[in-house]
């Protein structure tokens, strides 16, 4: 999760470099001065305003990609651990986070070890 986020600011700067970048040659070829033609002013408060909404866009999938994320991975399920040589069974309350192997951490905070014959089942 965090490693998509570090991508995605790491794709805005190297987009942010760019276009200084551009602008700054640009502005060399020219002299230094810049114009203030009606069109070019239009142009560039256009580019600004498609840039602006592009970046918003971004950060609202990344946001709400996060948060679902987030969701799936703290809703609560319950798993129910059967002991085959007794019969037993026992039913436990886990966030999808905490589900491992052959172990795991309970909602209220108790960690189950299995044993190798222990059967796992996952009631959604």
């Amino acid at each position: 999760m965090i490693k998509q986020a570090l991508i995605t600011v790491l794709v805005a700067l190297i987009v942010i470099i760019v276009a200084r970048a551009k602008r700054a040659r640009e502005e060399a070829r020219s002299g230094g001065s810049r114009t203030s033609e009606p069109e070019e002013v239009w142009y560039q408060s256009t580019t600004a305003i498609v840039g602006f909404i592009f970046a918003g866009i971004v950060i609202l999938s990344t946001a709400g990609i996060t948060w679902l994320r987030y969701q799936h991975a703290n809703e609560v399920v319950r798993v129910e651990v059967v002991e085959p040589a007794s019969g037993t069974r026992a039913v436990y309350q886990v966030r999808r986070k905490d589900l491992g192997e052959r172990e795991f951490l309970t909602v209220d905070g108790r960690q189950v070890s299995l044993g190798a014959s222990d059967r796992v089942e996952r009631i959604d």
